[in-house]
């Protein structure tokens, strides 16, 4: 008889039972622990109803835009490499000279703190 699945494989087990997508003794060892685990059970009732919800949402097509666009961005990161994204960063980097005071300030601030207590 083969060793009963875990919580935890259980669970991790959710994404392809619900989509069918398990070998059939798979599907029956986790079926077999949910009929046997409350909390499994709750669990995988509350991930099919959230599964079931958003299947039943209606799809709609992105523009044809959006696509190019995005592929377009994708090419000019790629051709910029690291370089692009240091660039990027550069926007939003504090320099050191005002980086050391504030630290500074904040370790006075502590050792104050402490020592007032």
């Amino acid at each position: 008889m083969p060793a009963q699945l875990s919580h935890r494989e259980t669970r991790a087990l959710f994404i392809a039972f619900a989509d069918e997508e398990l070998p059939a003794d798979t599907a029956r060892e986790v079926r077999s622990h949910l009929d046997t685990c409350g909390e499994c059970q709750q669990g995988w009732q509350a991930y099919s109803s959230t599964v079931l919800r958003v299947r039943q949402v209606p799809r709609h097509k992105a523009p044809p835009a959006l696509a190019s666009q995005v592929l377009a961005r994708v090419k000019r990161q790629r051709r910029s490499g690291l370089r692009g994204l240091q660039l990027a960063h550069a926007h939003y980097r504090l320099p050191v000279e005002v980086l050391i005071p504030v630290l500074l300030a904040a370790a006075v601030a502590a050792y104050l703190l402490v020592s007032s207590s």
